[in-house]
């Protein structure tokens, strides 16, 4: 599993397409899902940011699943 939040997000994606190019060749999608947080900022104001977790499985394990989480910052 990779999450990853706001400014993040762009470089989760990068890590699961070099995932699968690199690393895990077998490896397939499972879902993607997007959401937003509220956050409360220094100053005192409050906003919203993006989200996102992308789910991994290998495709060769029928019995086994294995999830690794990443997050990138």
């Amino acid at each position: 599993m990779v999450r990853a939040r706001g400014q993040a997000i762009e470089k989760a994606i990068d890590t699961v397409q070099m995932l699968k190019r690199s690393f895990l060749k077998d490896a397939q999608i499972i879902s993607i899902n997007l959401g937003s947080e509220d956050v409360t900022r220094f100053d005192g104001t409050r906003g919203n940011i993006s989200t996102i977790e992308i789910t991994l499985t290998r495709e060769n394990e029928e019995d086994y699943e294995e999830e690794e989480t990443v997050q990138a910052e």
